[in-house]
């Protein structure tokens, strides 16, 4: 059903046809209309999930509003973090027009990657290689909005 999705998100290109067939088969689809907030910061997300087609922005609070922090669309995915390390959302996602969403439980999700364990481990890398990524980038945003924020050039 999502197979040819599936096939163009780089965590998941490297699993045979197989497997992507099994992991496509545990994926539900939702859809939210424009600005429907599909997950809330400060909550603990249940699901994973994948952009079939619409844009959604990914939100933070700071003091009383909220920051965009970026903007994903088709083919991109949110809530991998809760995949590794449950806890609450950081962020929120809300629809910016209608939105499908291929979503899977985190349960359902640890016991595919546990019963097919070549492809739970080529997908815990591609994960693990994307949240790495994001990673750098947030650091490279850190330390240039540090440098060039106002506070510093008055310290000079």
């Amino acid at each position: 059903m999502f197979t040819d999705l599936l096939r163009c998100i780089a965590f998941l290109r490297p699993l045979s046809d197989g497997d992507l067939e099994a992991f496509s088969a545990l994926l539900t689809t939702r859809e939210y209309k424009s600005g429907d907030r599909i997950l809330e910061e400060g909550v603990a997300p249940d699901s994973f999930y994948i952009i079939c087609d619409g844009v959604v922005h990914v939100r933070r609070r700071a003091n009383t509003r909220e920051m965009l922090m970026g903007r994903i669309g088709a083919g991109a995915f949110f809530g991998e973090v809760n995949l590794f390390d449950p806890g609450v959302a950081t962020a929120s996602i809300v629809a910016m027009k209608k939105v499908t969403l291929a979503v899977i439980t985190y349960a359902d999700f640890r016991q595919f990657m546990e019963a097919n364990p070549k492809a739970g481990y080529q997908i815990a890398s591609g994960l693990m290689r994307e949240l790495s990524q994001r990673l750098r980038t947030t650091n490279a945003r850190l330390v240039n909005a540090i440098y060039w924020s106002p506070r510093e050039a008055s310290d000079t």
